[in-house]
């Protein structure tokens, strides 16, 4: 069986979503920066009977990432699907607005999505088979305030990945987009509108992985208000999204 890699797999959403996978019977390259907490969950999953292999690696790395893809098909063969899950964002508001910022973000957004899909790809076009999943987010969907390269990297990806499932239409390669609403990673964190559990979460990307669906969008209310905005005309919105805002600051 060909493997699955996964990136952000040591932790939150990456970590359950590899678990399930292994869990399914497939075997999982586990990639993120942390090696001891994907070391654990290697021994996690071999426990459960499942096979998995641990490569610490920084995806914003293209050496890094190409040197991961080597060693992890070397362990358990070629990758037939790739899901990049590492990201991650922080508020940018725009009274302290700074380049570094939407540089890191961007980083690890979008150029780590890209070098993990530079990686793989080309074997993928050669045996015209594979699967391409990558995290968006709603947030990407329109600008939000005080959280601009987020939303702003995130559109990237949303983009990244509609061109690429225009593109390679009949190759043989499928190409699905996630994007979801707030996930509970942190239970000792105050909860946000509609947040979803993150072993919900998991199990929702795992059933849109599998079916190989072009999108998975949650939660359901959050996912059509965020579909509802982006047709919304430029001045409703932004009046809106600032009533919005200026409510959850007061």
């Amino acid at each position: 069986m060909q493997a699955t890699l996964i990136t952000g797999a040591s932790s939150g959403v990456g970590r359950d979503v590899a678990r399930r996978l292994a869990r399914m019977g497939h075997p999982v390259i586990a990639v993120a920066r942390r090696r001891e907490l994907l070391d654990s969950l290697v021994a996690e999953i071999g426990d459960a009977g499942g096979r998995a292999h641990a490569q610490a690696c920084d995806v914003t790395d293209p050496g890094a990432v190409r040197e991961a893809v080597q060693k992890g098909e070397a362990t358990l063969g070629p990758i037939q699907r790739l899901v990049a899950i590492a990201g991650g964002g922080r508020k940018t508001p725009a009274r302290d607005l700074r380049a570094s910022d939407f540089e890191s973000i961007f980083r690890v957004n979008v150029m780590g999505t890209v070098n993990c899909i530079e990686a793989v790809l080309p074997a993928m076009l050669e045996r015209r088979c594979g699967h391409i999943v990558t995290m968006g987010s709603l947030a990407g969907y329109r600008g939000l305030p005080a959280v601009g390269a987020y939303s702003a990297a995130k559109a990237a990806v949303h983009n990244l990945s509609e061109s690429l499932r225009l593109e390679l239409r009949g190759t043989g390669i499928d190409v699905t987009l996630v994007t979801p609403g707030f996930i509970r990673t942190k239970p000792h964190k105050a909860r946000k509108p509609f947040q979803v559990e993150l072993e919900r979460a998991a199990e929702r990307i795992c059933g849109a992985i599998l079916l190989r669906r072009p999108y998975c969008a949650f939660p359901m209310p959050l996912a059509f208000a965020s579909g509802v905005a982006r047709c919304l005309p430029h001045p409703v919105y932004g009046w809106l999204a600032r009533s919005l805002w200026r409510g959850r600051k007061g």
